[in-house]
């Protein structure tokens, strides 16, 4: 099995809340210096003008593919679909990594040895772990929206915890655009993640598209029921939004009705052993700071890190 980097970049930047040691050059360094650590073939996608400082970090790495500034979705879609484009073997395991993480600098390692012990086709280093209090009440706090509970689809059953070389793997909902897929789950899939997208231009709903490719429905019934008639949460104008995604909620429920073979498992690494680079989200478990520091150092630039 060979576990490959696919590293997507935007030239852009967003108003995010972001630590005051990000960078895009930090969080470049750092999945460079961890999959050299695990020893990765790693594969480039630029979408739209990069600036030249990290191509050239890019460049002796691995191949770069350059997308004219085509907007995120077509950006990620480019992406998931580069495994089946090259050919790369079903077994094998790809992780699509987004340009604004840091990760611990043994991160890889540990997803390799995971990816070749468990009965599991995709795997999350950041995500939102269902602790057992949670489970007990039926109830899941998305760890991207802090400000919303998401009810346990139903007929959920999570699986037991498995340790791999020191790291416990939790079975997990959702996580979100950062994470790693078998080949051949991916290749079942892709229509499920592009289906997750509609009927945005610059998102995907990440919960709808996990929660589907493991078999489960997204949304309750009954509260699709609500919306459709304007009796969601929120002002009238929030409602009248939730109105109009309800047809496209419906079919993903649908989509869920999988044969059992064709659902796919999603374990996350716990404590997480990434970290999206968020204030409002930093991940537990690990100082993010140091790990900004230390990535800083090893590559010879600690002033990069104020």
């Amino acid at each position: 099995m060979a576990l490959r980097l696919v590293y997507r970049s935007y030239g852009g930047e967003n108003r995010k809340d972001r630590p005051a040691y990000y960078s895009k050059r930090l969080c470049l360094l750092n999945a460079l210096q961890a999959a050299d650590r695990a020893g990765l073939e790693v594969t480039f996608i630029n979408n739209g003008p990069i600036a030249e400082e990290l191509v050239a970090l890019m460049r002796p790495r691995g191949e770069i593919v350059t997308l004219p500034d085509v907007g995120m979705r077509r950006s990620f879609l480019t992406g998931l679909r580069l495994p089946g484009e090259r050919g790369w073997p079903a077994g094998d395991v790809v992780y699509f990594c987004e340009d604004d993480y840091l990760h611990l600098p043994d991160a890889f390692v540990a997803l390799r040895a995971a990816a070749e012990t468990l009965d599991a086709s995709y795997f999350a280093l950041y995500g939102a772990l269902l602790d057992d209090e949670d489970a007990a009440e039926g109830v899941i706090w998305d760890l991207e929206k802090q400000d919303s509970e998401v009810v346990l689809p139903r007929g959920f059953r999570r699986a037991d915890p498995v340790e791999v070389d020191g790291v416990v793997w939790k079975h997990i909902l959702s996580t979100t655009s950062t994470f790693g897929a078998r080949v051949g789950a991916l290749a079942k899939d892709v229509g499920i993640f592009w289906q997750s997208g509609l009927p945005h231009r610059t998102m995907y709903r990440d919960y709808d598209m996990c929660v589907t490719y493991q078999g489960y429905e997204a949304y309750p019934w009954g509260e699709l029921a609500r919306e459709l008639v304007l009796q969601g949460r929120g002002p009238l104008a929030k409602r009248a939004r939730q109105a109009a995604l309800v047809p496209f909620k419906t079919a993903m429920n649908l989509r869920s009705h999988r044969r059992p073979q064709n659902r796919h498992r999603l374990v996350c690494a716990a404590p997480n052993l990434g970290c999206h680079m968020e204030s409002a989200f930093l991940s537990r478990g690990h100082n993010w700071e140091h790990i900004a520091r230390d990535t800083a150092e090893h590559a010879g630039e600690p002033s990069l890190v104020a």
